[in-house]
């Protein structure tokens, strides 16, 4: 297995040495055989991670685990208004006029030239940004891979009158909708699979992705602050009806109709694709239901603790105090220790 992954980084990088394949295969193999990680619990989590478990070997690039953070810019928010005459640079015009072809300049180049205009004026916002617990899903060679938002576009248009044309609008992506067997199609706000060249030598936890439904594409938090369709008002608000109290008040942050979910997440519990994953990767793709099933242990701890509330029960397995990782961790070892020793399989238990 060890020998499979250092082939791997020398047909993907032809100039890396043989001597650096050695070193790294002499740091990959003290993970399994000495302490050559010092953190708490010590080397188990790589132990786990890259050699108990083969399909992470098998199905997962390094970097999924390894990149720290990734930037998300999440919620592209484009507005084009053609009131009053307004006007913009069109870099694409002005890239392409045939005094470029002769001595390298663009239209917007020389001095007082501000480029070819067209009508409209662009403007472009964001709903939020984040860094951390970056999302995962599979990339176009069908390996797990970080995603990070790509162009999730949703455009307001204002007419020559100052009237509102479209509003908030979010166009499907029928093509994604066709490639993946699903009647109703995704909205065409992308997530792309990602090297994003942050690797570290310390790994996610374990934790950061089988308890965190982020990181399997159900939005941060599970979708929590997923009320984007509705307008957001900061006003005396009627308790039992949730509407505005005053006749007359100003909406903050106008809704987007069709964005019933948050701008975090790719895919239903039920494994229905909400968004697009890298549209021009045919094989990319958010996890589908039974990955994530496999996936998710949210909730794991309540297999134990939710025997507290039986007294007399917990009396009996408890521990007075306070334990700590370290000490919890190894409490559950040394349950599963007397199981083995004593033959006991739990799923026998009755």
């Amino acid at each position: 297995m060890i020998f499979k992954g250092i082939a791997r980084i020398a047909l993907l990088g032809s100039c890396v040495k043989f001597t650096q394949l050695c070193k790294f295969y002499t740091k990959f193999k003290n993970i399994f055989e000495d302490s050559y990680h010092k953190e708490p619990y010590g080397n188990y989590e790589g132990k786990v991670a890259m050699k108990s478990v083969q399909k992470h070997m098998d199905k997962m690039e390094c970097y999924a685990c390894h990149s720290s953070w990734v930037p998300q810019c999440y919620g592209c928010h484009v507005k084009v208004d053609l009131s009053n005459g307004k006007t913009n640079i069109d870099w694409v015009a002005s890239g392409n006029v045939p005094e470029r072809y002769k001595n390298g300049l663009t239209a917007d180049a020389p001095l007082g030239k501000p480029g070819i205009k067209s009508p409209g004026k662009a403007m472009e916002s964001r709903s939020y940004l984040r860094w951390e617990d970056p999302v995962l899903g599979y990339n176009g060679e069908n390996r797990v891979t970080p995603l990070m938002p790509g162009c999730q576009v949703t455009y307001t248009v204002i007419g020559p009158d100052g009237k509102v044309l479209i509003n908030n609008r979010i166009e499907y992506s029928y093509d994604e909708a066709k490639e993946r067997g699903q009647k109703e199609p995704p909205l065409a706000i992308d997530m792309a699979p990602v090297q994003p060249h942050t690797a570290q030598r310390k790994a996610r936890t374990c934790e950061s992705c089988h308890t965190n439904p982020k990181t399997v594409g159900l939005g941060i938090g599970g979708g929590l602050f997923g009320k984007y369709d509705e307008d957001i008002v900061e006003d005396l608000i009627d308790a039992k009806t949730f509407k505005p109290i005053p006749k007359k008040y100003q909406v903050q942050i106008p809704g987007i109709p069709q964005l019933k979910f948050d701008w975090s997440q790719i895919v239903t519990r039920d494994g229905k694709q909400l968004a697009t994953v890298g549209t021009h990767w045919p094989l990319s793709r958010p996890f589908n239901k039974k990955e994530i099933d496999t996936i998710l242990k949210t909730g794991t701890c309540m297999g134990c603790h939710q025997n507290m509330s039986k007294e007399q029960l917990w009396k009996k397995v408890s521990t007075d105090g306070q334990l700590d990782v370290k000490q919890h961790l190894e409490m559950m070892n040394q349950i599963i220790e007397y199981l083995g020793k004593n033959g006991v399989k739990p799923s026998k238990l009755k």
